[in-house]
């Protein structure tokens, strides 16, 4: 671990040598701390999420992108562990408790790691091109963001996500979390048309890395190579209507390879009512039976009256996703709130929201889940603030249980 972040911090002054001599720009696009509170064992504890990201960029015709981040699930245990004696394993057969203890802590370690490395190139000779090398975690499809990352368009995409709303993650690890339908991970090239003012098609090959880590002979865990996937992908941005859309494959994989597609529909009427909608199938094995649990949906109907708004999310979760099992077998939650005020106007808002979760086939005791409470988001200086309090109906044979804070930060440019 030591060394890894050893080669981590030289990696990131190699690179910094390197574009000193030219226009080379560092940010912050990511920054998300939340900290949530409740009783634990009749003791109000506190439980702090962090996930930052810093990326280091080029100029803009041959643009280069290197990104370093952490994501630590439990910073206070982080903390902890950083302050503790280390972890000692003497030879000879491992005792379980101690393996235990170090994979605990090294799955607790807030280091900074690689993300991405990517050089891309516009317009190669005046041809309306993109052409991209990557290395790492690259594009996310059909999340709404990139819409506003490519055609500066106001925000489209849900924002029922993230940590605030999920924060044991998909699978039961909360750094991992739903963004989009799918992403592309691994080594490979892009190649992006950009002839057209509102419509953009993109190509992905690749290597794909998401297939995690499979055990070898002798011990220890190699990661899964040799498996290549290619994604079309399609962006038209309308003024009224938005509309993303993918497709997708990988092969070598089991006896007919694996597949993939979905799309995001953005609507407008222009006079209060809009509309956005994610339906998609995330992993599909065509020697598998098809079923409801390949289907990843979600369904967003929103209604602005003013200085007041509705938006009502149906989230049904799928059995598959970014090419690992989710074991949220027929999960489903749909989410309720109501806004007073506008971020994109006034910088605050505030109201109530409630949430429901049918849990299906997740849990073995409970299979229905119900929070609600009142809600507050502020921006200052790029940094949106939100707080909430829950309130847990469900818990009501421990009452100081019924009760949980929340307060996130994270940035909002």
């Amino acid at each position: 671990m030591l060394q890894n972040g050893r080669r981590t911090v030289g990696a990131l002054a190699l690179f910094l040598m390197a574009m000193s001599a030219g226009a080379a720009e560092i940010n912050v696009p990511l920054l998300e701390l939340a900290t949530t509170g409740k009783m634990v064992d009749d003791a109000f504890t506190l439980g702090t999420h962090a996930n930052a990201e810093i990326s280091i960029l080029g100029g803009y015709k041959f643009g280069g992108t290197l990104r370093f981040g952490f994501n630590a699930s439990d910073v206070e245990k982080a903390l902890a562990y950083a302050a503790a004696p280390p972890v000692v394993i003497g030879d000879g057969a491992v005792d379980p408790e101690d393996y235990n203890a170090l994979v605990d802590r090294m799955r607790n370690s807030a280091t900074l790691n690689f993300r991405l490395a990517k050089v891309l190139v516009r317009e190669p000779f005046g041809v309306p091109l993109e052409f991209a090398y990557f290395i790492g975690t690259s594009d996310t499809f059909a999340s709404g963001d990139e819409f506003t990352t490519r055609f500066g368009s106001n925000p489209i995409g849900s924002g029922f996500r993230g940590y605030s709303y999920f924060p044991n993650g998909i699978g039961s690890d909360p750094n991992k979390q739903y963004d989009g339908i799918h992403g592309v991970s691994g080594t490979g090239f892009s190649f992006a048309l950009t002839a057209f003012e509102r419509f953009v098609p993109i190509l992905y090959a690749y290597q794909d890395t998401a297939f995690g880590s499979s055990e070898v002979s002798g011990g220890g865990y190699e990661p899964v190579r040799g498996k290549y996937s290619s994604d079309l992908r399609v962006l038209l941005n309308g003024d009224k209507v938005k509309l993303e859309a993918f497709a997708g494959f990988t092969l070598p994989y089991g006896k007919a390879g694996l597949y993939r597609g979905g799309a995001l529909l953005y609507f407008s009427t222009g006079t209060g009512a809009d509309f956005m909608g994610q339906i998609g199938i995330p992993y599909w094995d065509p020697t598998d039976a098809f079923g409801i649990d390949n289907v990843y949906l979600l369904f967003e109907p929103r209604v602005d009256f003013g200085f007041t708004s509705i938006i009502m999310t149906l989230f049904y979760h799928p059995a598959w996703y970014r090419q690992m099992e989710t074991g949220e077998h027929g999960v489903t939650d749909v989410n309720f709130k109501f806004l007073l005020g506008d971020l994109r106007e006034t910088s605050m808002e505030g109201g109530f929201e409630t949430t429901i979760g049918m849990l299906g086939t997740q849990t073995e005791g409970e299979a229905f889940r119900l929070a609600m409470g009142p809600f507050f988001s502020l921006v200052t200086e790029g940094v949106r603030w939100d707080v909430k309090l829950r309130v847990n109906p469900l818990r009501f044979a421990k009452p100081l249980e019924m009760f949980e804070s929340f307060i996130g930060v994270r940035t909002a440019f």
